[in-house]
């Protein structure tokens, strides 16, 4: 239990081994079952106890990271996935649907994280359930806040995440270039190891495909709700 716990590294997750890939697929089924089974939770009064649990599994898992990175650094330090899991345990902790219709577009790093992760950490330390947990949370809490809550971003929702996302880009880009420092929304340094040569050809043969891939995914997250919205449109039923 004391190596569990502690910060010595102890059997490192093998890329796409058995592990990884049965944690992947765990995460994925969890996400289905969340999507097919909170809308069952809508407009009940014992509702909001599913979400306090919900975000109080976000303080379990986030707590040491947001306590050892977070409180020692610039918000413009954060990554994606902070942004959306703060911003996500906030709209839906307090039912604040206007943040949660614009944060709700950067969930897609949840997914990305399971994939490839970029933690040392195993599943035999606390730390790589952290990292995990936390990312696990992210889809979890977007899944809830539109099944659950009934939250629907639309078109003019995207557009504002688009904005929000390029000017806090531009903020770190500038504060990694000028003070250097972590780069954790990846703008100079890639994400995974296979997109170095790209840097070593040119910063922008890497930064222009990413931040255009970047911009795929976060529309991408408005596809299910679009064709959700749709199929309600043409066929009126009630969840």
């Amino acid at each position: 239990m004391n190596d569990f716990f502690s910060d010595r590294l102890g059997s490192p997750l093998e890329w796409f081994g058995l592990a990884h890939i049965l944690l992947t697929l765990g995460f994925i089924a969890t996400v289905v079952l969340l999507w097919i089974f909170a809308p069952k939770l809508k407009g009940r009064k014992d509702e909001r106890w599913f979400r306090y649990i919900l975000v109080a599994v976000v303080f379990l898992f986030e707590w040491p990271v947001f306590e050892s990175r977070m409180l020692t650094g610039s918000p413009f330090r954060m990554p994606l996935c902070a942004v959306a899991l703060y911003g996500l345990t906030y709209a839906v902790l307090f039912k604040k649907e206007k943040v949660f219709n614009v944060v709700y577009f950067y969930a897609f790093g949840s997914l990305l994280s399971f994939i490839f992760y970029d933690t040392e950490w195993g599943l035999d330390r606390w730390y790589g359930w952290t990292f995990f947990g936390a990312h696990a949370t992210i889809a979890w809490l977007a899944v809830y806040g539109y099944r659950a809550l009934g939250f629907t971003p639309v078109k003019r929702d995207l557009g504002r995440a688009y904005l929000f996302l390029a000017i806090y880009a531009a903020i770190s880009l500038y504060g990694t270039l000028r003070f250097g420092g972590s780069d954790e929304l990846f703008l100079v340094t890639p994400p995974v190891a296979f997109l170095d040569p790209l840097v070593e050809i040119h910063p922008l043969v890497y930064l222009v495909p990413f931040m255009a891939f970047a911009a795929l995914l976060v529309f991408a997250m408005y596809l299910p709700i679009w064709l959700t919205e749709k199929k309600r449109a043409k066929i009126p039923q009630q969840e």
